[in-house]
C-alpha cells in the first residue's frame, strides 16, 4: 500500500532490503511487526516489534531483514515543512535512548501514525489529502514538541577556532539555506549589527556570508544532479535560487561546466557513498486484510491525548564543582519621575516616594518639567519682597525633604527655558538652601531637533556658564529621543556636535512600542522588539566608541511591547519579559528610570489608553504593577554569575545559591487575553544542581499572571461601583508574588521540574542550615 506526492510520501510494506540516498526529506519508520536492521550514516540498530525511529534529513539509510516484516515509513518533504515552519531544521529530532517501549510521547506518535494509516486505507479520495495533512500536522507540531534534540554544531568539531557564535550562524543557515535569508534576519537573531556580524563572519569563515550561502546551494545542487533525476528548475526552485538561469550561471563559475554535464560525468563515477544498497531493492506488499488485523488490535497502552507544547522541555544539569564564576551581578541605580515639582507637595505623592524608597534603594528623583508648566513658577515667583516668597516657601519643603531622604534631583532644561530665568533660580537657591540641598542637583537639556546647529550650540554654552557660576558642583548632560531602530539624521548631528565632549552624560528614552504598530503586526518586527531597550542603547554605545567618547548613559523612560489600551495592558503579563531587559540594561546603563503613577498616567486614562513612553511602578490607585515585583525580585539577586543564559541565570552568594527560571515570550498583546492562545507558550524546565550536600532551607518566589498579578484579581470584582476600600487592602496583600519554602536534606544534589506559563518568573533561594538551625 503506498500513497506518494510532492509534499509527503506514505508507504507499508514488507521490506526486505531498501536503500535511501541522501534528500531533504524527514523519514519516520514504525515497525509494526516483525524485526529489521537500519544503517545510517550514524548509526546501526535493530528494530523490533512496535519500534519507532527517527531519520533526519540530509542522511542515506538501509532497511534490511531476512524475515517478513510490517514496516509503515513516512517521508516528508523538508521543503514543505520550511514553508510551515522555518526553523524546523534548526534541530535535530530523535527518540531518547533512553526513553523505552512506555514514554508518552512515543505512546502518542504511534497514535497519529496509526491515525494516518486508517485514512490512507480508506483513501477517500475526495478528502484523503485534507485528513493526511491533518495527521501529518499533528505529528509535526509533536516533533516539535516533544521530540527536538540540539543540534550538533559540527562546524566546530572540525574547526575548533570557530567562535560558538559564528557556529550557531552556520548552523542556521544549514537549516534554512533553501528559503530567502539575510544578513539582517541573522543580526537580528544574534543581537548584533550586520556590520560587525559580517567582518567577523569574514574573518573566521574566509568568505562572505553571501558566499557562504551560494556555495552551499551550488554544492546541495550538485548532490542532487548527482544523486536524483529532478529537473533543473525543480533543483534550483529547492535549493533557493531565483531562477534555473542563475543556478546555471552561478553553476558554471563553480564547477566549470554546465549543470547537464556535470551530470552526465559524475552520475556514475561519484565518490564511494558510505552506504551501499545491496542486490537491488526487495519489497513486498503486506495484505489489507493483515493490516486492518493489526489496527483493530487494542493499543498496548491506555492513551490520552498529551497536551502539545510547543516549546520542548529545557533541561539542564549544572555541576557546582565546576563552574567558574564569573563578575558579580550588576545592579543600576534607579530613578523615579513625576512631571512637576508640584506633584511633590501632594501627601499621597510623598508618602508612595517614601514606600517606594523603603522597599528599595532610590537614587533619585526625576522631575520632567521643573520650569515649564509649573505652579510653583508663578508670575512673581523671583521678587525677593511679595509674591516669591510663598514660592520660596514650597519649593524649600520640597528640596528639603529630598535631601533628607538623600536622593539626586535631576531638572530638565530646554532650548526654551530663558537663560536670564534660570540664572535668577540658581542664584536665589543658593541663597536661600543650604549646600546639602544643592550639591545632590543635576541638569540636563533637551536636544531640539527644529533648532539650528548655532542655536543649539548656543543655548547649550549659556546654560552650561550659568550652572558653573552658581553651581560648579552640578553635571550637565544631554537628552535625546534617538530613532527608533537604526540612526538617524538628527542622531548623526548630535553625536557628531561638539556639545557631547563637554557633556557629563548622554540621557535618553527607549521604548519598543515605537517600533510597532499592533494592528498590523509581523512576527519579523515582534521578535525585534523583545530586547528593544538592550538593543537600542547597544546601538548608541557604539556610536560613541566609534568617535571614541565615554559617557555614561541615563535610560531616563523605557518600556517593552505593551499593550496601548487599558485593558490590553492589564492582560498582556510580560514579568520576564521585563526581567530579561532589566538584566541587560544593568550591563550597559548608568542609570534606569521609572515613572511613578501620579497625575500624569492619570491624563490617558481619560482618554482610555496607556502612557506607553515609559514603566509605572503603580496603578492610579496605588497598588504596583508587574514591573515593581520585577524590580523587587531584581535587587534580591545578588552574588557572583555562575551561569547566565536567556532562561535561566545561576549566581553564587556566600555559601548560598540563586537559580532564576523565566519563560521570556514576546508576542502580540492583543491576543493577550485569549487563554487557550496564551497556553500555548507554557515551558516546562527540569533543572539539576549537582553538589550540593546537607541539610537546605529553600524558597521559591513564583510570580505570574495568576500568581501576583493585579489584573485578574481586580477582573473578579463583580461590583458596578468597583472595589473598596477593604477590597483594595485584600487585593495589596494578594497582588504580589507568592512564596514557599521547605527545608531538604542533599545528598549530592538537588533538582527542580517546573512548569511556568507565559513571561512567568521563578526565583529559587537556596542557603545552607547550621546545626543549631536544624
Amino acid at each position: 500500500m503506498e500513497q506518494r506526492g510532492s509534499e509527503f510520501w506514505v508507504k507499508v510494506q514488507d521490506i526486505r532490503q531498501f536503500h535511501q540516498e541522501e534528500d531533504d526529506a524527514l523519514t519516520l519508520l514504525w515497525l509494526l511487526e516483525g524485526s529489521a536492521d537500519l544503517h545510517t550514516d550514524q548509526r546501526q540498530m535493530t528494530l523490533t516489534a512496535d519500534s519507532l525511529t527517527i531519520v533526519n534529513r540530509n542522511q542515506r539509510w538501509q532497511l534490511t531483514s531476512e524475515s517478513g516484516n510490517t514496516t509503515m515509513c513516512v517521508m516528508l518533504s523538508g521543503r514543505r515543512i520550511q514553508q510551515l515552519c522555518s526553523d524546523f531544521f534548526t534541530h535535530d529530532y530523535a527518540i531518547p535512548p533512553e526513553a523505552g517501549s512506555s514514554w508518552p510521547p512515543g505512546d502518542e506518535l504511534r497514535h497519529l501514525l496509526r491515525q494516518l494509516l486508517v485514512c490512507t486505507l480508506i483513501n477517500d479520495q475526495h478528502r484523503y489529502r485534507l485528513e493526511a495533512t491533518r495527521w501529518l500536522s499533528e505529528i509535526l507540531l509533536l516533533l516539535t514538541s516533544r521530540f527536538q534534540q540540539p543540534a550538533r554544531l559540527l562546524l566546530r568539531e572540525h574547526h575548533p577556532g570557530v567562535s560558538k557564535r559564528i557556529a550557531r550562524v552556520v548552523e542556521r543557515i544549514n537549516a534554512s539555506y533553501t528559503r530567502r535569508i539575510t544578513l539582517a534576519e541573522i543580526a537580528g537573531s544574534e543581537f548584533v549589527s550586520e556590520a560587525w556580524l559580517s567582518r567577523l563572519f569574514r574573518k573566521e569563515m574566509g568568505v562572505s556570508f553571501m558566499q557562504y550561502i551560494t556555495t552551499l546551494r551550488l554544492e546541495k545542487a550538485a548532490d542532487a544532479l548527482r544523486l536524483t533525476n529532478r529537473p533543473l528548475h525543480q533543483i534550483a526552485l529547492e535549493q533557493g535560487f531565483a531562477s534555473t538561469r542563475m543556478m546555471s550561471d552561478l553553476f558554471r563559475r563553480h564547477h566549470q561546466m554546465a549543470p547537464g554535464a556535470y551530470r552526465k560525468q559524475r552520475r556514475h563515477h561519484a565518490g564511494m557513498p558510505r552506504l551501499r544498497p545491496g542486490n537491488g531493492e526487495q519489497l513486498y506488499p503486506v495484505a489489507v486484510d493483515k493490516l486492518f488485523s493489526l489496527l483493530n488490535e487494542a493499543e498496548t497502552r491506555g492513551r490520552e491525548p498529551l497536551p502539545l507544547n510547543p516549546h520542548p522541555v529545557q533541561e539542564r544539569v549544572l555541576d557546582l564543582h565546576l563552574l567558574q564564576p564569573a563578575a558579580p551581578l550588576r545592579h543600576t541605580r534607579m530613578v523615579v519621575t513625576v512631571r512637576e515639582l508640584d506633584d511633590l507637595l501632594r501627601e499621597d505623592v510623598r508618602r508612595e516616594l517614601e514606600k517606594l524608597g523603603e522597599a528599595m534603594p532610590l537614587f533619585g528623583i526625576d522631575i520632567a518639567e521643573p520650569f515649564l508648566s509649573s505652579r510653583l513658577f508663578a508670575s512673581g515667583w523671583d521678587d525677593p519682597l511679595m509674591a516669591g516668597y510663598a514660592c520660596w516657601y514650597n519649593l524649600h519643603q520640597v528640596f528639603s525633604w529630598l535631601a533628607q531622604k538623600q536622593w539626586t534631583v535631576l531638572l530638565h532644561t530646554g532650548l526654551t527655558t530663558r537663560t536670564d530665568l534660570l540664572a535668577r533660580f540658581l542664584q536665589q537657591s543658593v541663597n536661600h538652601f543650604s549646600p546639602e540641598i544643592t550639591d545632590r542637583w543635576q541638569f540636563v537639556m533637551h536636544w531640539s531637533t527644529q533648532a539650528s546647529e548655532e542655536t543649539r550650540a548656543q543655548v547649550w554654552q549659556a546654560q552650561r556658564a550659568t550652572l558653573r557660576e552658581y553651581l560648579p558642583q552640578a553635571t550637565f548632560g544631554v537628552w535625546h529621543r534617538f530613532a527608533p531602530g537604526h540612526t538617524g539624521h538628527n542622531d548623526e548631528a548630535l553625536l557628531d556636535s561638539t556639545l557631547l565632549t563637554q557633556a557629563d552624560f548622554l540621557a535618553c528614552p527607549a521604548d519598543a512600542n515605537e517600533l510597532l504598530d499592533l494592528a498590523q503586526l509581523d512576527p519579523a518586527h515582534l521578535s525585534s522588539s523583545e530586547n528593544y531597550p538592550v538593543q537600542k542603547v547597544r546601538q548608541i554605545l557604539t556610536s560613541l566608541r566609534q568617535r571614541k567618547l565615554s559617557l555614561p548613559v541615563w535610560l531616563l523612560s523605557w518600556n517593552t511591547l505593551t499593550g496601548n489600551t487599558r485593558a490590553t495592558n492589564g492582560w498582556f503579563f510580560r514579568g520576564a519579559l521585563l526581567m530579561q531587559n532589566l538584566l541587560g540594561l544593568s550591563e550597559q546603563v548608568w542609570l534606569a528610570g521609572f515613572w511613578l503613577n501620579s497625575g500624569l498616567q492619570g491624563e490617558a486614562r481619560a482618554n482610555n489608553t496607556i502612557d506607553t513612553s515609559s514603566l509605572a511602578l503603580q496603578y492610579n490607585h496605588g497598588l504596583p504593577r508587574p514591573i515593581y515585583w520585577v524590580v523587587w525580585l531584581w535587587r534580591r539577586l545578588r552574588g557572583e554569575v555562575l551561569v547566565n543564559e536567556k532562561n535561566l541565570l545561576l549566581l553564587r552568594h556566600h555559601n548560598g545559591y540563586q537559580l532564576l527560571l523565566r519563560n521570556t515570550v514576546v508576542f502580540n498583546p492583543l491576543l493577550s487575553s485569549e487563554e487557550a492562545f496564551i497556553q500555548r507558550f507554557r515551558q516546562q524546565y527540569h533543572v539539576q544542581l549537582k553538589g550540593l550536600s546537607g541539610r537546605w532551607r529553600i524558597k521559591c518566589h513564583l510570580f505570574d499572571q495568576h500568581n501576583g498579578a493585579l489584573y485578574p484579581l481586580i477582573e473578579g470584582v463583580r461590583s458596578e461601583r468597583g472595589p473598596d476600600e477593604e477590597m483594595w487592602r485584600w487585593m495589596e496583600h494578594k497582588a504580589r508574588p507568592t512564596l514557599s519554602m521547605r527545608d531538604e536534606r542533599l545528598h549530592d544534589g538537588w533538582q527542580i521540574t517546573a512548569s511556568l506559563e507565559s513571561n512567568a518568573l521563578m526565583l529559587f533561594e537556596l542557603a545552607p542550615l547550621l546545626s543549631h538551625e536544624t
